[in-house]
């Protein structure tokens, strides 16, 4: 055989393979949660100089980031780019797209994956927290609207009515109470990464009645 052949030959032979890509439900660093015919909810850890396997997100998904992590993305075919990520970054992501991330910070990665799986295709007005301190809202297209609501410790949202199917994910740990329109109190005390489904339209008011900041991210299906 040629030399140049012989050489050519020795380091395909070496080259990596490129990985198949697998389902995002397959991935083993998305941990599956939560789904009913409008959501599906992963939540995501990659540790330090760990990383996920290529995977196909085959539904419009939004991720909630947790966690402030300095992280390596690549788009199957593409070369790798930096990706720093911040806690309460929310981004919305067309499908389909095959990616993997690679953690190359000292600290884990962490985020809620929530896949929009269908939406009613409800007409909306404003959002219900247009106007409120602390309220911002992130996103809205077709799909969806999200929403973030940061209260420092004592602050209150007022009375507010949501008339959209909504996903509620707490960005930070806090201890927050609900009072509904029948004048009940009830407290919760979340976790970041805490989420909840509200499949039907609510009225209520929340105050922050613990001693730390509470964010939180709403997703309302349209």
């Amino acid at each position: 055989m040629h030399r140049l052949a012989v050489a050519v030959t020795v380091i395909l032979a070496f080259m990596p393979v490129p990985q198949d890509a697998v389902p995002v439900s397959k991935e083993p660093h998305h941990h599956f949660k939560f789904a009913n015919e409008f959501v599906r909810v992963y939540d995501v850890l990659v540790e330090p100089g760990d990383a996920t396997l290529y995977h196909t997100h085959s539904s419009d998904y939004v991720f909630v980031n947790l966690t402030n992590t300095q992280l390596k993305a690549q788009t199957l075919g593409s070369a790798p780019m930096d990706l720093p990520v911040q806690a309460g970054q929310t981004v919305f992501t067309k499908a389909p797209i095959t990616h993997r991330v690679t953690n190359s910070d000292t600290v884990p990665f962490r985020n809620i994956t929530v896949e929009i799986l269908k939406t009613p295709g409800t007409r909306t007005g404003k959002s219900p927290l247009a106007g409120l301190a602390g309220h911002e809202t992130v996103l809205e297209n077709d799909r969806v609207r999200i929403e973030r609501l940061v209260l420092e410790p004592g602050q209150t949202t007022g009375t507010h009515t949501h008339t959209l199917m909504s996903l509620g994910i707490a960005v930070t740990a806090a201890k927050v109470a609900y009072q509904s329109d029948d004048g009940k109190e009830q407290v919760a005390e979340f976790k970041a990464g805490d989420f909840n489904w509200h499949p039907q339209p609510r009225t209520h008011s929340l105050r922050n009645v613990g001693a730390t900041r509470f964010e939180a991210i709403e997703i309302e299906w349209k």
